[in-house]
């Protein structure tokens, strides 16, 4: 009699469970079939946070003593912002229809390549293959194709996002009356205040960090690209700035393109292996040595989370999806450690085990 009655809680709490499982799969169902329509509101959101950080850099300066107004920083720091990306997606535009161009041409001087190591290909699988098996297995020209469909999707969403952008700003600067209007009381008031500024906080110093380390990283592999005279160095040097957002895997994906050109283009060995050994110096003193001096706190997200984020974002938004995967479990994080039925959750996903 006891074993019927004594737990009646653990019925309600699988079955809260159960409904959360099943709200969490309806959003991230939603958030796949609505790409077109969040995944720029969600870019948006982070430059938004970006123009912001730069704002904050901004104001921290002082002419004669005399302070940037916050009017003036905001204002500033969106021009510097919309012109860099202005300029980035004109070298997309310029370089993306040479690229897919020489798109099979590429493919064609792999196939020959292949031709030369094909013996070398049956030693290590240890049956015979064909050049046509191996090119359908590794084809540069659908890769290539596949990069160009994603950054044509993300340079389509331009003016999109700029509009969001500019209505997120206009809304920013009444958010505190709107949150007052609708809080039960000071104590929610301050509450909702505190996990606002906490999520912009973190989240703005991830963006300006990284997006500085982007640069560095994108900059030195330029040059390296220049002195290599590898094809369409810009662009590859724009693709290793975007893919630097990416924790863990976006370093190697970056180099992935450049090199593939690299031993295209000469089909030389050793020209290619210096290659990679540059550019992935190039990582290694950004990730490595410069960004930890730079990043004075920790964001205190496991690794495991990160990774976990990158699979999901990745398959719910693709690449761009990955890129925002670290911003957006930061912000989850730092809602579920405000409540105390949630936290343990907050404590999961951290790196250290403390929520401060």
């Amino acid at each position: 009699m006891s074993k019927l009655n004594d737990k009646p809680e653990n019925h309600i709490s699988i079955t809260i469970f159960a409904s959360w499982i099943g709200i969490i799969s309806l959003a991230i169902y939603l958030l796949y079939i609505g790409k077109s329509i969040f995944l720029p509101l969600v870019l948006s959101i982070y430059i938004t946070y970006l123009i912001k950080a730069l704002a904050s850099l901004i104001e921290s300066f002082t002419i004669k003593k005399i302070k940037v107004p916050g009017f003036a920083s905001l204002t500033l720091s969106i021009i510097i912002l919309f012109s860099a990306i202005g300029i980035l997606v004109q070298v997309v535009a310029e370089n993306i229809s040479q690229i897919a161009s020489e798109a099979p041409n590429y493919q064609t001087k792999l196939q020959i390549f292949f031709n030369k190591f094909v013996d070398h290909a049956e030693t290590l699988v240890g049956s015979p293959i064909t050049i046509a098996e191996l090119n359908s297995q590794i084809s540069f020209q659908a890769a290539i194709l596949k990069l160009v469909g994603a950054l044509q999707g993300i340079a389509g969403s331009t003016f999109q996002i700029f509009l969001y952008v500019a209505f997120l700003l206009l809304e920013s600067s009444t958010l505190h009356l709107k949150i007052r209007a609708f809080a039960r009381n000071d104590l929610q008031e301050i509450k909702i205040n505190k996990i606002l500024k906490a999520i912009g906080s973190n989240i703005e110093k991830y963006i300006w960090i990284k997006t500085i380390m982007s640069i560095a990283v994108a900059l030195l592999s330029y040059f390296i690209l220049i002195i290599m005279k590898i094809d369409f160095a810009a662009f590859w040097a724009l693709l290793i700035f975007i893919l630097n957002y990416i924790p863990y895997i976006g370093s190697v994906m970056a180099v992935t393109f450049p090199v593939a050109i690299s031993l295209i283009q000469y089909n030389s060995l050793p020209q290619t292996g210096a290659l990679i050994l540059c550019l992935i110096a190039c990582q290694i003193f950004v990730g490595n040595i410069l960004e930890p001096r730079v990043a004075a706190k920790s964001l205190n997200l496991s690794p495991v989370v990160i990774l976990l984020s990158l699979s999901l974002w990745g398959s719910v938004w693709g690449v761009t999806g990955m890129i925002l995967s670290v911003p957006i479990m930061v912000m989850i994080m730092i809602i579920l450690s405000e409540f105390e039925i949630t936290k343990p959750l907050a404590i999961l996903m951290s790196q250290s085990g403390k929520i401060t």
